[in-house]
């Protein structure tokens, strides 16, 4: 009887032990599948912040999270509609927030960046992103390595921004019709270098391509492209080089596509840089039905069809974590 006993009780830790790690991996898992797609709010400084949220049905374990932010003017639920990145999701198996940017002065929506016209904002969108991720970590299974951040327009500053200024908070940045401010751009200094992939139109004429030191348009001095991509090449440290033009399968659309990619044999970090020949502001491969959202619908009708933005933005992030 003794020694029955005194047997039965590490058998029974072990089980109970067992029992605990079994229950932790299905906690979660229920994280992870507990928390509805939908609309948020959280709180961020002394404001209040809304986004957009989206959970695929089967997540990877623990989950990749992509930060989706949308230009000046615009809204978390347009580019969420126009960017096809949940579908992309869907198939991969990674979260999706679209974060809502606060309202300036005119009335518009943004991301603080540093235009000239926002000087006097005290918004904090670096701290509101850092919220938004450590909360998101606490109710999802999500992989702290695999944080990423894409954008169009402001939003893609945006991108540009957290790559300077919060390199240990994402893993990755591509950037869609992006520029760099010249405030960010000397004051660039990652705690490490990190991948990039910048989209942007040749004819691009709000982010203009060739940049933008004299402030004609107002939104202050900002970098042309070619300076703020060869910014990430000497970051990162690439020697290598290669410039290949993709196949124009959208003949009708009126541009095409030269892919300049940078890497090196030392370390793992690409650059790449899609640019768009004769292309605008846009974010190749949108799809939208007009009827759905008009207005985004009349914006991007010229837009390069040549790609999917989305899926090749998720296969730079993919190929840049693994």
């Amino acid at each position: 009887m003794h020694s029955v006993s005194g047997s039965s009780k590490p058998t029974r830790f072990i089980l109970l032990l067992l029992v605990a790690t079994i229950a932790g991996f299905a906690n979660a898992e229920g994280r992870a599948t507990d928390v509805a797609s939908g609309q948020y709010e959280l709180g961020s400084g002394a404001l209040v912040r809304s986004y957009l949220l989206h959970v695929p049905k089967q997540l990877t374990q623990p989950a990749p999270l992509v930060i989706v932010m949308h230009g000046y003017t615009g809204s978390a639920d347009s580019i969420m509609s126009y960017s096809g990145m949940n579908e992309v999701a869907d198939e991969e198996g990674f979260v999706v927030v679209y974060p809502q940017g606060t309202v300036d002065q005119q009335g518009n929506a943004f991301f603080n960046v540093g235009y000239e016209f926002h000087s006097d904002s005290s918004v904090d969108d670096l701290q509101f992103i850092r919220d938004l991720v450590a909360h998101l970590q606490g109710k999802l299974a999500l992989n702290p390595d695999k944080v990423f951040a894409t954008g169009m327009s402001n939003g893609a500053d945006m991108s540009y921004l957290l790559a300077c200024q919060a390199s240990d908070l994402i893993r990755a940045a591509a950037p869609i019709a992006g520029i760099m401010m010249k405030a960010t751009f000397e004051t660039c200094s990652p705690s490490r270098p990190l991948p990039i992939f910048e989209v942007h139109g040749t004819k691009d004429e709000i982010s203009l391509f060739t940049g933008d030191m004299e402030n004609s348009g107002g939104w202050g001095p900002y970098l042309d492209l070619p300076a703020t991509i060869a910014l990430w090449v000497a970051l990162n440290e690439l020697t290598l080089t290669q410039s290949s033009k993709l196949p124009n399968s959208a003949a009708n659309d009126g541009s095409h596509i030269i892919f300049d990619r940078y890497w090196s044999e030392s370390n793992n970090n690409e650059v790449w840089f899609y640019k768009v020949i004769d292309g605008g502001h846009h974010w190749p491969g949108v799809k939208l039905d007009w009827w759905r959202d008009p207005l985004a619908w009349w914006y991007f009708r010229n837009a390069n069809q040549d790609v999917d933005t989305s899926r090749v933005v998720w296969s730079f992030f993919k190929a840049m974590s693994d």
